[in-house]
């Protein structure tokens, strides 16, 4: 299961949200829990990726497309 951050970025920027503590902000995450999603070192899992789901419409199967 390989996460991809791209997804996450390109839709974030695409509501505006162009750093990392402006998606922390709105998906009242850690900003350094969202520092390692967006780089790529963490995955999101349960509940952060139904945030991210609903909040930035990126669904699982973008967020780690090998395993679509």
């Amino acid at each position: 299961m390989r996460f991809d951050p791209i997804p996450l970025r390109t839709a974030a920027a695409a509501k505006g949200d162009n750093t990392t503590a402006a998606i922390s902000r709105r998906l009242n995450a850690p900003y350094q829990t969202v520092i390692r999603w967006t780089s790529g070192r963490s995955t999101p899992a349960g509940p952060a990726l139904a945030d991210i789901e609903r909040t930035y419409g990126v669904t699982a199967a973008a967020l780690f497309p090998g395993d679509a």
